[in-house]
Protein backbone atom coordinates (compact mmCIF):
# COMPACT_ATOMS: atom_id res chain seq x y z
CA UNK A 1 0.00 0.00 0.00
CA UNK A 2 2.80 2.66 0.72
CA UNK A 3 4.15 1.81 -2.35
CA UNK A 4 1.20 2.69 -4.51
CA UNK A 5 0.87 5.95 -2.46
CA UNK A 6 4.50 6.85 -3.00
CA UNK A 7 4.27 6.13 -6.93
CA UNK A 8 1.18 8.34 -6.67
CA UNK A 9 3.16 11.07 -5.27
CA UNK A 10 5.99 10.39 -7.67
CA UNK A 11 3.97 10.22 -11.24
CA UNK A 12 2.19 13.25 -9.78
CA UNK A 13 5.58 15.47 -8.97
CA UNK A 14 6.98 14.05 -12.03
CA UNK A 15 3.75 15.24 -14.23
CA UNK A 16 3.54 18.83 -12.78
CA UNK A 17 7.01 19.46 -13.54
CA UNK A 18 6.35 18.24 -17.44
CA UNK A 19 3.64 20.54 -17.46
CA UNK A 20 5.76 23.48 -16.80
CA UNK A 21 8.61 23.08 -18.74
CA UNK A 22 6.31 22.43 -22.38
CA UNK A 23 5.06 26.02 -21.16
CA UNK A 24 8.11 27.34 -20.81
CA UNK A 25 9.09 25.65 -24.20
CA UNK A 26 6.87 26.78 -26.58
CA UNK A 27 7.56 30.69 -25.57
CA UNK A 28 4.06 31.63 -25.29
CA UNK A 29 3.86 32.83 -21.53
CA UNK A 30 2.68 36.12 -21.78
CA UNK A 31 -0.05 35.20 -23.76
CA UNK A 32 -1.36 32.85 -21.10
CA UNK A 33 -1.09 34.64 -18.42
CA UNK A 34 -3.21 38.03 -18.70
CA UNK A 35 -4.97 40.20 -15.98
CA UNK A 36 -8.32 39.72 -15.22
CA UNK A 37 -10.19 43.17 -14.87
CA UNK A 38 -14.14 43.80 -13.73
CA UNK A 39 -15.22 45.39 -17.12
CA UNK A 40 -11.74 46.25 -19.15
CA UNK A 41 -11.90 43.23 -21.15
CA UNK A 42 -8.92 44.26 -23.02
CA UNK A 43 -6.37 47.31 -23.18
CA UNK A 44 -3.10 48.07 -25.00
CA UNK A 45 -0.48 50.08 -25.60
CA UNK A 46 2.37 50.46 -28.57
CA UNK A 47 5.14 52.28 -29.71
CA UNK A 48 7.08 51.66 -32.95
CA UNK A 49 9.95 54.57 -33.90
CA UNK A 50 10.96 54.78 -37.55
CA UNK A 51 14.61 55.28 -38.98
CA UNK A 52 13.47 58.69 -39.67
CA UNK A 53 12.50 59.33 -35.66
CA UNK A 54 8.73 59.18 -36.64
CA UNK A 55 6.70 57.58 -33.45
CA UNK A 56 3.85 55.69 -34.14
CA UNK A 57 1.70 55.14 -30.44
CA UNK A 58 -1.50 53.53 -30.48
CA UNK A 59 -3.36 52.56 -27.33
CA UNK A 60 -6.91 50.43 -27.31
CA UNK A 61 -9.45 49.62 -24.66
CA UNK A 62 -12.81 47.66 -25.12
CA UNK A 63 -14.99 47.06 -21.78
CA UNK A 64 -17.68 44.50 -21.06
CA UNK A 65 -20.58 46.91 -19.93
CA UNK A 66 -23.66 47.08 -22.23
CA UNK A 67 -24.40 50.77 -21.57
CA UNK A 68 -20.82 51.83 -20.35
CA UNK A 69 -18.56 54.16 -21.82
CA UNK A 70 -14.92 54.49 -22.21
CA UNK A 71 -11.97 57.34 -22.31
CA UNK A 72 -8.55 56.60 -23.19
CA UNK A 73 -5.84 58.79 -22.18
CA UNK A 74 -2.46 57.96 -24.27
CA UNK A 75 0.82 59.54 -23.53
CA UNK A 76 4.20 59.82 -25.24
CA UNK A 77 6.97 59.81 -22.18
CA UNK A 78 11.18 60.50 -22.84
CA UNK A 79 13.29 58.89 -20.39
CA UNK A 80 15.20 61.41 -18.84
CA UNK A 81 18.89 61.49 -17.39
CA UNK A 82 17.33 61.02 -13.65
CA UNK A 83 15.54 58.03 -14.58
CA UNK A 84 11.97 59.78 -14.63
CA UNK A 85 9.63 59.95 -17.19
CA UNK A 86 8.50 62.85 -19.00
CA UNK A 87 5.15 63.21 -20.70
CA UNK A 88 6.11 65.27 -24.27
CA UNK A 89 2.60 64.53 -25.88
CA UNK A 90 -0.61 63.75 -24.77
CA UNK A 91 -3.80 62.52 -26.66
CA UNK A 92 -7.48 60.99 -25.06
CA UNK A 93 -9.52 59.44 -27.29
CA UNK A 94 -14.01 58.76 -26.17
CA UNK A 95 -16.46 55.80 -27.09
CA UNK A 96 -19.15 53.81 -26.31
CA UNK A 97 -17.75 50.46 -26.73
CA UNK A 98 -14.19 50.62 -27.96
CA UNK A 99 -11.48 53.81 -27.42
CA UNK A 100 -8.92 53.79 -29.51
CA UNK A 101 -5.84 56.25 -30.48
CA UNK A 102 -3.68 56.30 -33.30
CA UNK A 103 -0.99 58.79 -33.68
CA UNK A 104 2.19 59.85 -35.24
CA UNK A 105 4.76 62.49 -33.63
CA UNK A 106 8.48 63.32 -34.50
CA UNK A 107 10.90 62.78 -31.94
CA UNK A 108 14.70 63.54 -30.96
CA UNK A 109 17.49 60.95 -30.10
CA UNK A 110 16.43 58.98 -27.18
CA UNK A 111 14.17 56.51 -24.97
CA UNK A 112 10.51 56.43 -25.19
CA UNK A 113 7.09 54.56 -23.90
CA UNK A 114 3.35 55.23 -24.12
CA UNK A 115 1.49 55.09 -21.52
CA UNK A 116 -2.33 54.39 -21.64
CA UNK A 117 -4.91 54.70 -19.10
CA UNK A 118 -8.02 53.74 -19.37
CA UNK A 119 -11.37 54.36 -17.78
CA UNK A 120 -14.73 52.50 -18.14
CA UNK A 121 -17.97 54.53 -16.79
CA UNK A 122 -22.06 53.16 -16.18
CA UNK A 123 -24.45 54.62 -17.97
CA UNK A 124 -24.62 57.35 -15.49
CA UNK A 125 -21.56 58.43 -16.23
CA UNK A 126 -19.89 56.90 -13.02
CA UNK A 127 -16.47 55.85 -13.10
CA UNK A 128 -16.59 51.96 -12.69
CA UNK A 129 -12.65 50.52 -13.25
CA UNK A 130 -9.58 52.09 -14.52
CA UNK A 131 -6.32 50.71 -15.58
CA UNK A 132 -3.08 51.56 -17.15
CA UNK A 133 -0.39 49.98 -19.11
CA UNK A 134 2.67 50.52 -20.76
CA UNK A 135 4.41 50.13 -24.43
CA UNK A 136 7.49 48.34 -24.20
CA UNK A 137 10.61 50.94 -24.40
CA UNK A 138 11.87 51.75 -27.23
CA UNK A 139 15.23 53.46 -28.11
CA UNK A 140 15.80 55.69 -30.96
Amino acid sequence: MKKIIVLIIVLTFVLSFSTQSLAAINGDVASIITPMYTNIASIGASLEISSLGIATCEGILTHRLNDGSCELTMKLQKLNTDKSWSTIATWTAEGLTKCSNYQYRAVSRGTYRVAVTGKVYDSLRNLSETQSVYSIIVTY
